[in-house]
């Protein structure tokens, strides 16, 4: 690699990492504020919160390094545009693919650490995220004993304990599960107990009902039983080969799922949302290089051009990630929204790729910039004559 290449793709590479810790440490804050109040009412130690913001970060990052790659590469290169650097480059005789290398070989670096965090950190993370709550979960039913009291576990789950009774039972346990979708589930049970069944907190239920509901059809089911056993990891029937969430499982596990599965069994479409997650996401960073390099990758002239150029590949990638999120989560129950998950993706790369690689960069219309030109220089003319107004008021 060429000087320039590296001093090029050194500066890419320290304002995307800066920028991807900023992102990831702000959503991961707020990520674990949503969650304290469950460590908190529990009194758990500090190692819990550290766990806890631990865990949180490897599903932070899959969503914020395409920005933060975006950030890096079209930061740079409209500085470098501004310090007329891109000028003299190309004033030296350097072809186009020079400034191309830097922004292909960090987009495809920070594609492929997305792919492997998405397919093997994320899942294991999101295990010791759902081992951390549900152990502070299931300290939660100790603390719960105000009569008449409910209290949110997280959303859509909620808990209400009447009374502790001597030997650590619990009386009049009433649970409301609304989490998984298309399903509402209601126990009630006149006493239980907690036990440790190894590694495994299971809440043992006596003398009571469970009432589901299935939402698509509105048909409701009601079960009487004088004992039931719930996981506390995730208050699923604990006889259940797996009572792991999609998002928990390895990616060989969603495409050849248990049959006894709880939730393949219940929501299957959510495995396929799951896999179009794992393997759309990382074509992101790709993406937005390419759109970046296609844009910016030039030197322009007019600096009003270059900003609205730097506002377009932010209303494309932007729309694009967007429509990314919506067609993932659809993509289990709608064909078409699958494809388009990595259609979207796939699309930009080959589009923009073939631009990048031949040389070719895209710009707004010569009549829209002049346009723009106009409609801000108007602009501050009005906003000037406004402040000599108002500035003669006061010392009038």
């Amino acid at each position: 690699m060429k000087q320039i290449e590296r001093y090029i793709l050194r500066r890419m590479a320290s304002l995307t990492f800066w920028s991807l810790t900023a992102a990831t440490l702000l959503v991961m804050t707020t990520q674990v504020l949503i969650r304290v109040d469950v460590l908190t009412t529990t009194g758990q130690a500090f190692g819990a919160f550290m766990m806890l913001a631990a865990t949180i970060i490897p599903s932070v990052i899959s969503i914020v390094a395409p920005f933060a790659l975006l950030i890096g590469v079209g930061q740079v290169l409209s500085g470098m545009n501004s310090d007329s650097e891109l000028v003299v480059i190309e004033a030296a005789g350097v072809r186009p693919v020079t400034v191309l290398k830097p922004v292909l070989a960090l987009s495809v670096a920070v594609s492929i650490m997305v792919l492997l965090v998405a397919n093997f950190v994320e899942p294991w993370s999101n295990r010791k995220l759902y081992d951390v709550l549900a152990q502070a979960q299931s300290d939660l039913f100790s603390v719960a004993v105000r009569s008449g009291t409910f209290m949110r576990l997280e959303d859509g789950l909620y808990v209400q304990v009447n009374e502790k009774l001597p030997g650590g039972v619990l009386g009049g346990i009433f649970l409301s599960d609304t989490r998984t979708k298309g399903t509402e589930a209601i126990y009630y049970a006149k006493s239980g107990v907690i036990k440790s069944n190894g590694d495994t907190d299971i809440l043992f239920l006596v003398d009571g009902e469970l009432q589901q509901r299935d939402l698509t059809n509105d048909r409701i089911s009601i079960v009487t039983f004088t004992s039931y056993a719930l996981d506390m990891a995730a208050f699923v029937p604990a006889g259940s080969t797996a009572a792991r969430r999609p998002k928990e499982q390895p990616t060989s596990y969603l495409f050849n799922p248990s049959e006894d599965d709880f939730y393949f069994k219940a929501v299957p479409f959510v495995f396929k949302e799951e896999i179009v997650q794992r393997f759309a996401s990382w074509m992101y960073p790709l993406a937005f290089g390419l759109v970046s390099f296609t844009f910016l990758g030039k030197a322009r002239s007019n600096r009003h051009e270059q900003f609205q150029n730097g506002a377009i590949v932010a209303g494309i990638t932007l729309a694009a990630r967007g429509f990314g999120f919506y067609s993932g989560d659809e993509a289990g129950t709608n064909v078409i929204l699958e494809i388009l998950s990595y259609a979207v993706p796939l699309g930009l790369i080959v589009i923009f790729g073939f631009f990048a690689l031949t040389g070719k960069s895209l710009t707004i219309p010569k009549a829209w910039a002049r346009l723009n030109d106009r409609l801000l220089e108007a602009f501050n003319a009005r906003w000037a004559r406004w402040r000599g107004g108002s500035h003669d008021g006061q010392s009038a």
